[in-house]
């Protein structure tokens, strides 16, 4: 947690950390396939979003094959009710795509927090799933852990975030209200916290399979 704190503002030096730590917690749980799965879940969950870092472009064609792929996934995941939040969102961003694109209106690049929403949920659905994946590869083994139980609610939060910072978006660019950045300035911040917490979360995995260990010692 302290790491965490120490490294507000210096996004590098914490993705180091977390991809550290979710090493360190996969070596030290190895024998624990559930506790595994999750940390397997979790840099994939890193690798798609740097992958989309690096390759989703300010462009009308990614835009649109990102948004369409968006409402099929909305409703491949209609039974997860954070759903609720990403569609009208959705729905809005592409709204206003329209109306700047009809104005050639310089759009804010937006289009990057509806993939962190889109991200989110899946990593949502396969925590969700996880149990019966782990039961088909390892029959009898998969158990829900509390790790499953953290993630799945800090993405709601992640979701709840990026839907606000988009809605912060529309509100300055389309109704001029140019001086509210309440959220763009807190953005970091909130999302840096979160990462904190579920880097904790996944430190505390570990270090609950090290103790028995150390006492053994």
């Amino acid at each position: 947690m302290l790491l965490g704190i120490l490294t507000f503002g210096n996004g590098w030096a914490f993705d180091k950390i977390h991809i550290g730590m979710l090493i360190f917690t996969g070596i030290i749980c190895r024998k624990d396939i559930n506790v595994v799965s999750v940390v397997i879940l979790l840099l994939l969950q890193l690798t798609w979003e740097s992958l989309a870092w690096q390759y989703l472009i300010n462009d009308n064609l990614v835009k649109i094959i990102l948004y369409m792929c968006t409402f099929g996934m909305m409703y491949f995941f209609r039974h997860d009710w954070v759903v609720k939040i990403i569609l009208p969102t959705l729905i809005l961003v592409i709204v206003s795509e329209i109306y700047w694109y009809l104005t050639n209106y310089s759009a804010p690049e937006i289009y990057w927090h509806i993939w962190i929403m889109v991200s989110n949920l899946l990593v949502r659905y396969l925590i969700f799933i996880r149990v019966g994946i782990v039961d088909n590869y390892f029959p009898q083994k998969g158990l829900s852990v509390n790790l499953d139980w953290v993630i799945y609610k800090l993405s709601v939060f992640i979701i709840i975030i990026q839907a606000t910072m988009i809605s912060e978006y529309l509100l300055r660019h389309i109704t001029g209200f140019s001086s509210i950045l309440f959220v763009y300035y807190s953005y970091s911040y909130l999302v840096h916290g979160i990462a904190t917490i579920a880097v904790w979360a996944i430190f505390s995995e570990s270090f609950k399979q090290l103790l028995p260990r150390l006492l053994k010692a």
